[in-house]
């Protein structure tokens, strides 16, 4: 009887398992190099067998001799081993092999992905954007990177937990609810005025707010070149937003004696959770993420825990990391601030324990500075607080490990942080937490700056890329029904946002055209979408699959039998994207199982096929291709439409 887990996953379990029992080798250098050869004449699995066999007690003639045995005696009569060139060669029968799929798929069963046999707890934090103005463009890649992995983790058959770090602390949240303080409006008042949503109508006070700081400081200073920039840009704003409001702030601004003082003395007051500084910022930032919740929920993105920053500061945590830092031989001052000596810490602590050193990594030539903890005015730096948030996440969720989805810029200030916690003593922290660092994302002509109020928000993004998609929605289904047309056109520009932010690999700069992630004939998510419709199409053109009819022989046939194996390997590829955390590995073999699909069923009728076995088989074919599309899309954010 055939077993519920997929053909493949259950043929690669037992491979890596007796090979690295006989061999000697860790099972996940096995599975690691159990894969396709580099050519198909080979076979359909093939690993580097003498590679590891001289070292072992047995020839690698009765290694395969051996395991030909073991496979009989599980029931894998369909996959046979040979020896060639000193390579273990596996070649499917497919005759066999698709009999045992019809049987599974007659049953109900789908293909997913292979569930690992050492489930962990693992938080992925992503996101975690200043809540000072709506998401933009960057946050929407740290989002669809997040979340892929979030979701490929979970079908790995892991415990995941997602995590938004709220950032309210520190001199932009600060500068935002001084606007606020200012003008004499609330976040929700000004939204209502100016016809937004509270994110966009905070960050527009934010940016106002900190030119016009800018503004009083450099005329302050006598530079001239920043006071004109400052200016130009308030210009600017001015028009963008409500007047009155405006006025108010660039008045009540000028009028105040120690602009700069004020603002410091409401970040210490704030740290202190103390009013009325405790219940305005706190205001301020709730009604932001009330926007990142709207725009989110609208990509498909949600989280488990919102944690405050401010939270950290007010029960304890940051200060009990500062004070272990002040009973720590690391202490050192720098730049008249105390810090952690984090190149002694390198030298002492890191070059000591080679299980730290493999696991961070330090770039070469790259000199790190102490880690300031506390500035001259009492003040805590983000980092410091990141110590105690890094500590919290590991003990609140009993983490295996934490990933942690911030951009490429904060590269040092990661490194410093896990350098920080090593030397603190928390080992088991430093060595488990990882920076899933990525590259920026930009549109076409279009420079970014939250400062002055200059960026492409997500909501924006999409509903650009939306009004495309109704576009060619309406011209491909003239007469549809209207509330379809927007669904569908939502469905559409929504993963075709995620996916172009995610198939290159976070380590590629992306500079997004809105025209081309919609083309239906690109490697887009929209032709993903395009090719799982147009296989539901094919299969409700059939009716109804007789799996006792369809003749598994007929999938011998070449572009057939390559499409059928492809596709059966679906579970194994999402499990090495998901252990490799790499969803662009996923998103690339989804769009290679599409080419071969879209190619093969141009040349090889389903719906005219003569022959009756053959005509059931097909279908069976486009039904497994279209579930493994249907199951990659969902995995990585985008939505598998029937009908487009």
């Amino acid at each position: 009887m055939a077993s519920s887990i997929d053909p493949l996953t259950r043929l690669h379990g037992i491979l890596s398992s007796y090979l690295s029992e006989v061999l000697g080798v860790d099972r996940s250098v096995v599975e690691r190099l159990l894969a396709p050869p580099p050519r198909k004449e080979y076979g359909d699995l093939g690993f580097p067998l003498m590679r590891f066999a001289r070292s072992s007690n047995a020839s690698a003639d009765s290694i395969v001799e051996s395991l030909r045995g073991k496979l009989w005696e599980r029931g894998i009569t369909w996959a046979s081993p040979t020896l060639e060139a000193g390579y273990l060669n596996i070649v499917f029968d497919v005759e066999k092999l698709g009999d045992e799929v019809f049987r599974l798929l007659a049953s109900g069963w789908r293909p997913s992905t292979a569930r690992t046999s050492r489930p962990e707890t693992i938080v992925v934090e992503h996101t975690s954007a200043n809540p000072i103005h709506p998401l933009h463009l960057g946050h929407a890649r740290n989002s669809s990177l997040g979340d892929a992995l979030a979701r490929l983790l979970e079908a790995r058959g892991h415990r995941v937990n997602r995590r938004f770090y709220v950032d309210d602390v520190g001199r932009q949240a600060v500068v935002a609810s001084l606007g606020f303080k200012l003008s004499g409006v609330t976040p929700r008042e000004l939204a209502y005025r100016m016809g937004v949503k509270v994110d966009h109508a905070v960050g527009w006070v934010y940016a106002v707010t900190h030119n016009a700081l800018e503004a009083v400081t450099a005329r302050k200073r006598g530079d001239t070149s920043k006071v004109d920039e400052a200016l130009s840009t308030l210009a600017r704003l001015k028009e963008r937003g409500d007047r009155e409001v405006f006025d108010r702030i660039l008045e009540a601004v000028g009028s105040l004696e120690d602009p700069e003082g004020l603002v410091s003395e409401m970040m210490r007051r704030y740290e202190r959770g103390e009013e009325p500084e405790k219940s305005l910022i706190r205001g301020v930032v709730s009604a932001v993420l009330e926007g990142f919740r709207e725009t989110l929920s609208r990509f498909g993105v949600d989280f488990d825990d919102w944690d405050w920053e401010s939270d950290l500061l007010w029960s304890g945590l940051v200060e009990k990391i500062i004070e272990e830092a002040r009973r720590s031989p690391f202490l050192t001052t720098h730049k008249d601030a105390i810090a952690l000596d984090i190149p002694r810490i390198v030298r002492e602590v890191l070059a000591r324990d080679p299980e730290a050193a493999s696991a961070i990594k330090l770039p070469r030539s790259l000199e790190i500075p102490p880690l300031i903890l506390v500035r001259s005015d009492g003040t805590t730096l983000y980092t410091t607080r990141d110590l105690a948030y890094s500590v919290y996440k590991f003990r609140v969720t009993g983490a295996d490990r934490v990933i942690n989805v911030i951009g490429a810029d904060q590269r040092l200030p990661q490194l410093q942080i896990r350098l920080a916690l090593l030397g603190l003593g928390y080992r088991r922290e430093a060595l488990n937490m990882m920076h899933y660092d990525y590259e920026i994302v930009s549109l076409p002509g279009r420079r970014m700056s939250s400062r002055r109020g200059e960026y492409v928000t997500l909501d924006e993004l999409l509903e650009m890329a939306k009004a495309r998609s109704v576009r060619e929605v309406e011209s491909r289904n003239p007469g549809a029904d209207r509330g379809w047309i927007e669904s569908t056109a939502e469905k559409i520009a929504v993963g075709a946002v995620r996916f172009a932010l995610v198939r290159p690999g976070r380590l590629k700069p992306i500079t997004l055209d809105v025209e081309r992630i919609l083309d239906l004939k690109e490697n887009t998510a929209p032709y993903l979408q395009y090719t799982y419709a147009r296989a539901s199409s094919i299969l409700e053109k059939h009716g109804e699959i007789d799996y006792l009819k369809a003749h598994p022989a007929s999938l011998e046939e070449g572009s057939r039998r390559e499409l059928f194996v492809e596709a059966l390997r679906f579970p194994l590829v999402s499990a090495k994207a998901a252990d490799d955390l790499a969803p662009e590995d996923l998103a690339s073999y989804l769009l290679r199982l599409a080419d071969m699909f879209n190619s093969w069923y141009q040349k090889d009728s389903v719906i005219h096929e003569e022959w009756e076995g053959a005509r059931h088989a097909k279908a069976a074919l486009v039904l497994l291709v279209k579930s493994v599309i249907g199951e990659g899309l969902r995995l990585l954010g985008v939505e598998p439409l029937e009908k487009m």
